[in-house]
């Protein structure tokens, strides 16, 4: 006796249907990809330069201001900034 029907591979819909579902994938996959990595420079620079000013300008306001400021929600706001850029490469790190 051969044994069970679990020990024969894949019948052949199933392994079409998981060919269909890599194929699917991999177009959905690849554009979405290419996208953020060509965004990626203007992302980066974007994300960047807007925590930098917000924490400058948190500190300047801080000690150059008589009235009170949002000083710390200016500063999460700038961490904010550098999370959602790192959550951007971490995407693009997901889909490559």
């Amino acid at each position: 006796m051969r044994g069970s029907d679990e020990s024969l591979p894949l019948s052949r819909p199933a392994t079409v249907g998981a060919l269909a579902l890599r194929a699917a994938w991999a177009l959905i996959r690849l554009p979405v990809l290419a996208l953020l990595v060509i965004l990626e420079p203007l992302v980066r620079f974007a994300l960047s330069a807007l925590a930098l000013l917000l924490v400058l300008t948190a500190l300047f306001l801080e000690f150059a201001s008589l009235r009170p400021i949002p000083f710390w929600g200016m500063l999460g706001t700038a961490v904010g900034c550098v999370a959602l850029l790192a959550l951007y490469q971490g995407l693009i790190r997901g889909l490559s």
